[in-house]
């Protein structure tokens, strides 16, 4: 685990160690040693090493050949080093080989057809001189971030902003684009960023560099090659559990102990009670966000609920082994308070900060406990808790009425998130069917002609305009409405692109925490066997979510499993909210005298939100991504980049 940077020159011009200043002055995060410099014939790489594993103490970063005729550098972990190194012939008993030796060892014999051979989350580079070529490459689902700049006869790369813009050559401006898409929540173009001359390197994909020249490997896809035909359900069931099993094992190593977010839902339980089931008798660190303790909250939404603490009870009661801790706050979080840490750890704004800032005191007690891994139940609606309700939009188009109805007065009676069958079909099936102008039509009948974005997007119209932004929707495929594809297969992929910007925020709460969290549900094998599936094994007879329910009956209380309502994220940010709210008005004001916070954010109606005070979606969700945007303008334009 680390964090890497470096730059290449192809026509060999010099580079000096105190060229690489400014970036290993910016890689520095908490618990990380030093940076280390490679300087050979116009190729420099950095690296900043974290312990993490016991493995981590043996790297020896950057790793190169003997001759210097090739150099590697990464930021990750292997979790299938058995499997690699026996097919490699090296011995992993005795002294402790690093990932990183692995890595390099199999790059060097099989090339980049070493990579969809690797399980785990990883971003690497290797430099090989007699090609002069450079590649790029991440994991399967992305897990670790890599950008680059393409100069004119070189490239810079870096796993994060903030030392990337601080290589020579790398120009910082700010793209228009990139930020629109961020403030209408278009994840349609992946590789662009927040920067108009910095790329994405794609998950799943070998970028492969030369003086003249890119070419993009896409090495693996989430797309089913085959249907799965097992005898029964049970053996689906076990089957899955078994995947699960060997997903959570795959990333229990580390040298510290690891923890695990634990909620009511079937994502992050299942991933902490198999990690007890695994660990015990050692003991599992549990994390929760909860409400402080005696405080009145409004009533949830329908299909909600605000408070975990009866459903982490009762798993614990299962698991002994289980140290479970609340975390809670009713006041914002330092890094809601000062926005400026977040953008000098990442160099970009966030979605939400507010949620951050309500995570963040887990963060801080797993820290507290000496721990630096936490497991999360992210990812789990595409694959392993899908809910299977879009297969009825799948059974409509094609014909199968019959099933359709039985599904839709079946699920009347189980009620998938609190739905009756009609709220079900408007959902699943109608609403992903309308073409845009007509759903544009249809609401411009109460909100006077705005576009479809404008119920949660604080964008200025006017710069949307000058942009074309409704036309780059059209032309990625971004319903501005946020509705997803209509295909059942389609919108769980669709689900798993969504995650690759996600990744800018993990890295930047990673410099920020020092905590790394790892996703077994995003497990390469674990995917591809739930995408495999029949569509009948998540959602049969009205019932919905149905594998994890059968996959850890017996693993997981009753409570959880029949477990019909979402888990509030944040359900007190009302009060985190008012309590930011006395300065926010002069806040906004303040960002008139910003040109480019100014040209993009409808600062007028941000004012008004601020003063009326009474439509929640726009106070906790509009409000806080435009204001962050707004002060990361405003830090960006006061030099910080």
């Amino acid at each position: 685990m680390s964090v890497i940077a470096g730059i290449v020159r192809f026509s060999g011009a010099p580079l000096q160690s105190a060229d690489l200043d400014a970036a290993a002055g910016r890689m520095a995060e908490p618990d990380v040693e030093g940076a280390v410099r490679w300087i050979e014939k116009g190729v420099a790489l950095l690296v900043c090493q974290r312990h993490i594993t016991h493995e981590d103490c043996f790297e020896r970063q950057p790793w190169t050949s003997g001759d210097s005729r090739s150099a590697f550098v990464y930021d990750g972990r292997l979790d299938n080093r058995d499997e690699i190194a026996s097919a490699l012939g090296i011995s992993l008993s005795g002294e402790a080989v690093a990932d990183g030796q692995l890595l390099f060892t199999a790059l060097e014999k099989w090339g980049a057809a070493a990579l969809p051979r690797l399980i785990g989350d990883f971003a690497l580079a290797l430099w090989d001189a007699p090609k002069r070529t450079l590649i790029l490459a991440r994991d399967q689902l992305g897990r670790r971030t890599l950008y680059y700049h393409q100069g004119r006869g070189f490239v810079a790369f870096a796993t994060s902003y903030r030392a990337l813009l601080a290589l020579p050559g790398v120009p910082r401006q700010l793209d228009e684009l990139g930020m629109a898409d961020f403030l209408i929540l278009n994840i349609r173009h992946p590789v662009e960023t927040f920067y108009r001359d910095v790329r994405r390197v794609p998950a799943a994909t070998a970028a492969h560099f030369t003086a003249d020249s890119l070419r993009f490997e896409r090495y693996w896809t989430p797309e089913p090659k085959a249907r799965l035909r097992l005898p029964s359900d049970a053996d689906y069931a076990e089957a899955a559990y078994e995947h699960l099993r060997q997903a959570v094992a795959r990333r229990l190593r580390a040298k510290d102990g690891v923890a695990s977010t634990m909620s009511g839902g079937l994502d992050s339980s299942s991933v902490a009670a198999t990690a007890a089931e695994l660990l015990a008798p050692c003991k599992l660190v549990t994390v929760t966000s909860v409400p402080p303790e005696g405080l009145v909250l409004p009533e949830p939404r329908t299909s909600w609920y605000n408070d975990e603490r009866p459903y982490v009870a009762a798993i614990k009661a299962m698991y002994p082994n289980m140290d479970t801790m609340l975390a809670s706050s009713d006041q914002p979080h330092w890094v809601e308070t000062d926005p400026t840490l977040f953008f000098a750890a990442g160099g970009l704004p966030a979605r939400n900060i507010t949620n951050i800032g309500w995570l963040l005191p887990g963060y801080d007690q797993i820290k507290a406990e000496g721990i630096r891994v936490m497991l999360t139940g992210e990812g789990g609606n595409p694959a392993w808790s899908y809910d299977g309700l879009r297969t009825l939009n799948t059974l409509f188009r094609s014909g199968r009425w019959l099933r359709l109805a039985r599904e839709l007065r079946l699920g009347g009676r189980t009620r998938p998130y609190g739905f009756d069958w009609l709220a079900i079909l408007r959902r699943e099936v109608l609403r992903p069917l309308e073409p845009v102008a007509l759903t544009k039509w249809r609401r411009s009948l109460g909100n006077g002609g705005s576009e479809l974005w404008s119920g949660f997007s604080a964008i200025r119209p006017d710069f949307a305009r000058d942009i074309g932004l409704a036309e780059r929707c059209r032309q990625a495929g971004h319903h501005p409405a946020l509705i997803g594809p209509d295909d059942a297969l389609a919108a769980r992929l669709h689900l798993l692109r969504g995650l690759e910007h996600g990744r800018d925020i993990f890295t930047a709460l990673r410099a920020l925490s020092g905590i790394e969290t790892r996703t077994p549900l995003l497990d390469v094998r674990l995917l591809e066997f739930c995408l495999s599936l029949p569509d009948a094994q998540f959602l049969c007879n009205g019932e919905f979510r149905r594998l994890p329910r059968r996959a850890m009956a017996g693993r997981l209380p009753a409570s959880v499993l029949e477990n019909r309502l979402i888990g509030s994220q944040n359900p007190e940010i009302m009060l985190r909210m008012a309590a930011l709210r006395p300065k926010l008005a002069a806040e906004i004001d303040s960002l008139k005298q910003i040109p480019a916070a100014d040209y993009m954010l409808d600062l007028a109606r941000l004012a008004a939100i601020v003063r009326d005070w009474r439509d929640v979606t726009e106070i906790t969700q509009m409000l806080p991504r435009a204001l962050h945007v707004g002060y990361f303008l405003r830090w960006a334009d006061a030099g910080n980049l």
